[in-house]
Formats: structure tokens, sequence, C-alpha cells
């Protein structure tokens, strides 16, 4: 039982307790008809994640945790220069490192070389809590070094750290499921939180839908920074059109895929229209 009180063990119980969660709801009510086969689509998404955890936890471990540690016994931040209660200290550091990660998402949409990167998670047809694990191991990498960059900067309590990479865990596989939060539920949640109805709009194959609510956790960086935006669900296709066919999309030119022929045209865009349509 020791290794659940671990940061290793607390994130193991939120990514396999979200994962079970979410795909029981939205198995037994699915919003959106599937595209590609459940089982293929379950298993490339998975492979993905499954890869990733293995290569990440032998070339990082444990280094993000044992980094903010390290931070933290030698008084590293701005936190240990203005020193806060712990309590405080845990909630402005979830919102300033889920501000940071929402810049960084943008920068992901903005800047083609990283866009190669994230491609990846966005040519997935069939979006659902799988698809919170669908990204490419260069990807997975980027992240980690400037996550730690950020710790550097900001200084956070080392459990400050494993409560957020919970959290934006939890989040992500909560924002990707394939199913409807009811009215007046949904729109309520999304003055705070991200719903699936605002991420599915980032999923859109629209380049100014694409290019839209780079939020993880906390909604209102989007309408702070301007890019926020809701779309009617029924109609938004999802994926990247320049990835409709199935081999397109097998786990190995998933892999590849950052190396190969340019970047989709949603990274051209010049940013998202702003829409009122369906805003809180």
């Amino acid at each position: 039982m020791d290794i659940l009180l671990t940061p290793t063990g607390l994130r193991g119980l939120a990514s396999f307790g979200g994962l079970f969660l979410f795909m029981a709801i939205e198995n037994l009510s699915p919003f959106r008809k599937r595209v590609d086969p459940i089982f293929r689509h379950y298993g490339v998404n998975l492979l993905i994640a499954g890869a990733n955890a293995a290569i990440v936890g032998i070339a990082f471990g444990g280094a993000v945790i044992a980094y903010a540690r390290f931070l933290e016994a030698r008084g590293i931040g701005l936190l240990h220069l203005f020193p806060v209660p712990l309590g405080w200290n845990i909630v402005l550091s979830l919102l300033f490192l889920d501000f940071v990660t929402d810049l960084w998402h943008m920068a992901y949409h903005r800047w083609p070389l990283l866009w190669r990167l994230h491609r990846v998670h966005h040519t997935d047809r069939d979006l659902d809590v799988t698809s919170a694990s669908r990204f490419h191991l260069g990807e997975v990498s980027v992240s980690i070094l400037l996550r730690m960059g950020a710790m550097t900067l900001w200084g956070p309590a080392s459990i400050s750290i494993v409560i957020f990479e919970g959290v934006l865990l939890f989040a992500a596989q909560f924002q990707h499921s394939n199913f409807k939060i009811p009215e007046p539920f949904e729109p309520a949640l999304r003055i705070l939180f991200v719903t699936p109805d605002m991420h599915r709009v980032h999923h859109s194959d629209i380049p100014g839908e694409t290019n839209s609510n780079y939020s993880t956790i906390f909604s209102f960086w989007d309408r702070l920074i301007g890019t926020y935006r809701m779309a009617p669900q029924e109609r938004i296709v999802i994926g990247l059109k320049e990835y409709p066919n199935r081999e397109d999309r097998t786990f190995l030119k998933l892999i590849a895929m950052p190396f190969g022929r340019r970047c989709s045209s949603a990274v051209t865009e010049s940013g998202p229209t702003i829409s009122l349509e369906g805003r809180v």
C-alpha cells in the first residue's frame, strides 16, 4: 500500500482511475458515433501511451518530483522569495502551471516545428478518454522539460507538483471523453473548467477552431487571452483533413509523422476568430 502514497503511485491511480471511469461512462452513453473500430482506436492510443510511459519512465523517472524537491531544498523560485502558506502554494502553483501549459499548448499550434509533434494528437478521428494519452514521445519529452523550467521560475512545493500532475491528467481524460453533459450543467461547469464540449471544438478539422480553446484545467484562460470559441457540437468533424484514411494513422506512421510531409494548414492560420456563440 505504501507505493500508492508515492508521487508515481498517486499518478498511476489518477491515470487508471480516470481511464476506467470515463471509459465506462462514454461507452454506456456515447455522444458521437465512432469513425474507426473501437478496438483499433483503443489499440493505437493505448500502445502510444504505453510506449511513452515505458520510455519516459526510463529517461526521466521521477525527475519532475525530484527536481521540485531540489528547488524546494535550495529555496529557488518566486514562491521562496515571497513565501506563502502551503495551501496558497498549492492553489497558486495550480493556477500558474495551468496557465503556462495553456501558453505552451498555443505554441504547439503556432510554431511549425512544434506542430509537427502535436499534430499526432490531432489526427485522432474519434475523441474519447484514450485520446488524452495520444501524444508523440517528442512532445511528451519537450513538455516535461518545459514544466521543469516553469518550476525553476515559480518554485512550487513538491506536493503542489504531485497535485498538479494528477489534476492535469484527470482533466485531460475528462475533456477528451465522448459523452455529453446535459444542460444547464455543461455551460455552468464551463465557466470555470474545460468541458468535453469546449475541448471538442479544439479538435475540429476547421483551422480557426483547431486554433482555439487551448486550456486544460481552467477554461477562463482562453477568455482572458481571447482564444475562447464554441460551435454547434453536431456539426463538428474531429481530426485533421490531411489524414482522413485509417492507413495514414497507424501506430508506426504516427511515430514517423513529425518527420514526414509539411505541417497541416491549421498552424498557418493567423489565429482564431473569436465567436460569442455559446459563450457563457
